[in-house]
C-alpha cells in the first residue's frame, strides 16, 4: 500500500507542475503579445548577455575584474557589429547603385526561371505555368514574397526583415548594461534569500545551469561562425555577389536548428540563379546544403558529444509560433532562449519532468547518473528517479552501481581529476572490484588526496574502458 501511495503522490505532484506550467505559458503568450515593443529589445539584450558571458567568465578567471571583463567583451562585440554592418552596407550600396547590373540580373533571372518552369517535375512543384508572368509575380503566387516588383524589389524585400533587427539596437544596449549590473548583484541576493544550508543547494544548481548555458552558447556560436565562413568562401569562389552579407545571414539563422541555415541559402541561390549555368547553380546548392549538414550534424555533435536534445516537432512549433508573434526576429532569438529555458528546467529536480518531455529522447541511466552526480551529491528526489529507472530497465543494484561509477569517472575526467562527494563512493567501489590490490591502493590514495598524476589518470581511463565494456554486456 505504501508503494501505491508514493506513486499517487508523485503523479499528483507532477500533475500540479504541468497544470501550473500551462497557466504560466498562457500568461506568458499574452504578455509577449501585449508587451512586444518592450520585450523585443530586452530579449535581444538577454541573448547578447549570454553570448558575452563565456568570454567574460574566462577573463574573470584570469584575474580581470568582473566589470572590466564584461566591458572588454562588450567593446569587442560592438566592434564586431560595426565592422560587419559597414562591410554589409558597402556591398549592398555598391550592388544596388549599379542599375545596369540590376537590369542584367532581372533579365537573366527571368530567363532561368522560365527554363525551370518548363521542366516536367520542377515546373509542377513550383505550381506556376510557363507564361504566368515575372519571377516576382510567380514567387508572390506561391507565398514567398509580399508583392515585390522586379529582382531589386525581391532583394530589398528579403533584406528588410534582417535590417529591421538592428533598429532596436540602442534600446537593447541599455537593457544589456542593466542586465550585466543586475547579474553581478544576484549572488548576494541569493545568499540572503536562501540562508543556511539552502544557499549551498542553490549555488550548486546555479553553477550547473551557468556551465550548461556557457557550453551551449560557445558551441552554437562557434558552429554558426564556422558555417558562415564556409558559406562566404563558397559564394566568393562561385562569384556570387554580396557573399559577406549572405554569410552574416547564415550566422544569424544558424541559431535556428534544422531549418535556419537552409532558409539562409535561399537569397544567395536566387542571386546565383541569375548569373550561373544551371548545372553550376545545382552544384552550388548541393555544396551549401552539405556544408550546413556537416557543421550542424557532424562537427557540432563531435564538439558537444550529442546533438541538440529537443523534440524536432516541438522546436518547429516554437519557431513557427515565434515567427507569427515577432516575425524574423522572434524566429532567430526564440530557439537559443528556449534551449536556455530547457537547461534551467532540467537542472532543477522539481521541473526536470518538463525538460524530459521537451527532449527528443528519454535520458538513459548513464546520462541520468551524470546529471545527478555533477554536483557530487544525490538528493532524495534524484535517488527516487534513479531507482525508478533501474526498476523499469530491470537492472540489479550491482549493475546500476556500474553505471553510477562510470558516470562519476566521466565527470572526474572532464574536470581534470577533481572528485566531489558521492562521486568518490561510487569510484572507490569500482576500483575495489575492477583493479588489483596494488592498483587499487594507489587509486584510493589519489582519490583521497585529489592528486592525480599521469599514471593515475591513465589507470582511471583504463577503469572507465572496463566499465564501458561491462555496461555494454548488460544490454
Amino acid at each position: 500500500m505504501s508503494g501505491i501511495t508514493v506513486d499517487e503522490d508523485v503523479f499528483s505532484r507532477r500533475l500540479n507542475i504541468f497544470t501550473n506550467a500551462a497557466i504560466l505559458l498562457t500568461l506568458l503568450i499574452v504578455g509577449l503579445h501585449i508587451l512586444q515593443e518592450v520585450l523585443q529589445p530586452f530579449f535581444i539584450a538577454l541573448g547578447i548577455y549570454f553570448i558575452l558571458k563565456p568570454g567574460a567568465d574566462a577573463l574573470s578567471n584570469n584575474g580581470f575584474p568582473v566589470g572590466l571583463s564584461f566591458l572588454t567583451m562588450l567593446l569587442l562585440f560592438v566592434l564586431a557589429i560595426v565592422g560587419t554592418a559597414y562591410i554589409s552596407w558597402s556591398q549592398v550600396a555598391e550592388f544596388t547603385d549599379d542599375e545596369e547590373r540590376m537590369d542584367n540580373y532581372d533579365q537573366n533571372l527571368q530567363k532561368k526561371w522560365k527554363q525551370m518552369q518548363g521542366m516536367p517535375i520542377l515546373g509542377d512543384w513550383l505550381g506556376v505555368k510557363e507564361d504566368n508572368g515575372s519571377v516576382a509575380q510567380n514567387l508572390d503566387e506561391i507565398g514567398l514574397t509580399g508583392g515585390a516588383s522586379g529582382f531589386q524589389g525581391i532583394f530589398l524585400g528579403a533584406m528588410s526583415a534582417a535590417g529591421a533587427m538592428f533598429t532596436q539596437g540602442l534600446t537593447a544596449m541599455f537593457f544589456l548594461l542593466f542586465i550585466i549590473f543586475e547579474a553581478n548583484l544576484l549572488p548576494g541576493r541569493i545568499a540572503i534569500a536562501f540562508p543556511g544550508e539552502g544557499i549551498d543547494k542553490v549555488k550548486i544548481v546555479v553553477k550547473r545551469i551557468e556551465k550548461s548555458i556557457n557550453t551551449y552558447v560557445v558551441v552554437k556560436t562557434g558552429v554558426s561562425a564556422g558555417t558562415a565562413i564556409s558559406v562566404m568562401i563558397l559564394l566568393s569562389i562561385f562569384g556570387v555577389d554580396l557573399w559577406f552579407l549572405w554569410g552574416l545571414l547564415t550566422f544569424l539563422f544558424n541559431y535556428v536548428p534544422y531549418i535556419g541555415s537552409l532558409i539562409a541559402t535561399i537569397p544567395p541561390l536566387l542571386l546565383g540563379l541569375a548569373v550561373m549555368p544551371l548545372q553550376i547553380w545545382v552544384l552550388l546548392a548541393v555544396l551549401l546544403v552539405v556544408n550546413q549538414q556537416l557543421w550542424g550534424n557532424v562537427i557540432e555533435t563531435k564538439w558537444t558529444g550529442s546533438q541538440l536534445d529537443i523534440s524536432p516537432v516541438l522546436l518547429l512549433i516554437v519557431v513557427a509560433f515565434a515567427y507569427w508573434l515577432w516575425g524574423i526576429l522572434g524566429m532567430i532569438i526564440s530557439v537559443p532562449l528556449f534551449v536556455i529555458v530547457k537547461i534551467v528546467l532540467e537542472n532543477i529536480p522539481t521541473t526536470r519532468p518538463l525538460a524530459i518531455l521537451m527532449s527528443e529522447r528519454a535520458p538513459n541511466l548513464l546520462e541520468a547518473y551524470e546529471s545527478a552526480l555533477e554536483d557530487g551529491l544525490l538528493s532524495g528526489d534524484e535517488r527516487d528517479d534513479l531507482e525508478r529507472m533501474r526498476v523499469t530497465l530491470g537492472l540489479s543494484i550491482e549493475d546500476s552501481e556500474k553505471f553510477a561509477a562510470l558516470a562519476a569517472i566521466n565527470i572526474v575526467l572532464r574536470e581534470g581529476g577533481s572528485v566531489e562527494g558521492e562521486q568518490m563512493e561510487y569510484i572507490c567501489a569500482a576500483v575495489a572490484s575492477e583493479l588489483t590490490e596494488k592498483e587499487s591502493g594507489k587509486m584510493q590514495n589519489a582519490l583521497e588526496t585529489g592528486l592525480f598524476g599521469e599514471s593515475e589518470m591513465k589507470r582511471l581511463k583504463q577503469l572507465r574502458d572496463r566499465l564501458e565494456e561491462s555496461v555494454e554486456d548488460i544490454f
